[in-house]
């Protein structure tokens, strides 16, 4: 099967385009930014992404609360996670590109279908560029990234993809990684917050001497939450997998570009809610002032860009990752 665009269709009342080959089925609403709501692996029959059994895709005025709009799926977070101040304004929580649109073309092409979004910040002056790919029936979603500073000055900021996947307690989480920071934690369950651990080993200073494996994704019943970073990536991929059917994704990027990654772990204790996001960010903590003067935000002079090549790849057969290797345009997962 040839990859393809659809166009036309909507969902709840937000014109959808969707992009699929034989193996992936993906659903972009340009209106939000270019959120991405559905990842379908076709083989499972099976929406990768969490979707908020409360609500469905609306439209957000700027400088709404992100959390009490969020319907899931997966959204791009710039230029800071937290409120901040950039140039003497205040940027909004979870910034500002989830709830402005985004202007899209897409096309076909020898087999490849792919989809481009095209979104401006309000008080960043800047320009994301997002194209996703796909290729015949492999199944792999390949995102380029362009971002670029469109002002006279340099630009600070902070960027994290914010994917959000469904789970259940059978799912395991793997990363090349030992130092992890506790951020945020709803309890000793989840750790100390400001607390370093080695991964996976997670202690619980309620109970001397014992540990979680942070690996195990936790029951809705245990009602915790916590977001993890972790500070020392040696290679750029994150990995998620079901234990039941050893089917999973891995989220590819260069390291170079985001050398940390977050984990935001909802175990039932937030609002309710099980799910889990597995996130590259170009620095940490998420405040841009924060990040800024532990050295950590990013800068882009005038006029200037910065690209990433990422990817979700599907693979069948484990249950657990060691390792995902990239040799020019083909990914190996084990």
């Amino acid at each position: 099967m040839s990859a393809r665009v659809v166009d036309g269709w909507s969902v709840g009342g937000i014109s959808a385009v969707i992009l699929e080959n034989a193996a992936l089925r993906v659903v972009v609403l340009p209106e939000l930014g270019g959120h991405v709501t559905e990842m379908v692996d076709k083989a499972a029959d099976r929406n990768l992404l969490w979707s908020n059994p409360r609500t469905t895709p609306r439209r957000a005025p700027y400088g709404a609360n992100f959390d009490d709009w969020w319907s899931g799926g997966w959204d791009e977070i710039f230029p800071t996670g937290d409120r901040a101040e950039l140039n003497g304004e205040t940027l909004p929580y979870m910034g500002e590109l989830w709830s402005v649109p985004s202007t899209v073309s897409a096309g076909t092409n020898g087999g490849r279908a792919w989809l481009q979004t095209t979104t401006f910040g309000t008080i960043a002056p800047a320009r994301l560029e997002r194209t996703i790919e796909l290729r015949a029936d492999e199944p792999v979603l390949r995102v380029a990234y362009r971002l670029t500073n469109l002002d006279v000055r340099p630009l600070l900021f902070l960027w994290g993809i914010h994917p959000c996947f469904a789970v259940t307690p059978g799912y395991r989480i793997d990363l090349p990684a030992a130092r992890m920071l506790v951020g945020v934690s709803s309890s000793p369950e989840m750790g100390e917050v400001g607390s370093t651990y080695t991964w996976p080993s997670q202690p619980n200073p309620a109970s001397p001497g014992s540990k979680r494996d942070a690996r195990r994704v936790l029951p809705a019943s245990a009602a915790v939450y916590g977001g993890h970073w972790a500070t020392d990536l040696r290679d750029g991929w994150l990995a998620l997998t079901d234990s039941a059917s050893k089917r999973g994704v891995a989220l590819v990027f260069p390291r170079e570009v985001f050398p940390y990654a977050w984990l935001w772990q909802v175990y039932g204790g937030w609002r309710g809610h099980h799910h889990l996001c597995l996130e590259p960010w170009t620095g940490y903590p998420m405040q841009l002032q924060q990040a800024a003067e532990a050295g950590r935000a990013r800068i882009l002079a005038p006029g200037e860009s910065l690209e990433a090549e990422t990817a979700f790849v599907l693979y069948d057969g484990l249950d657990s990752v060691s390792v995902v290797e990239r040799d020019n345009d083909v990914f190996r997962v084990g």
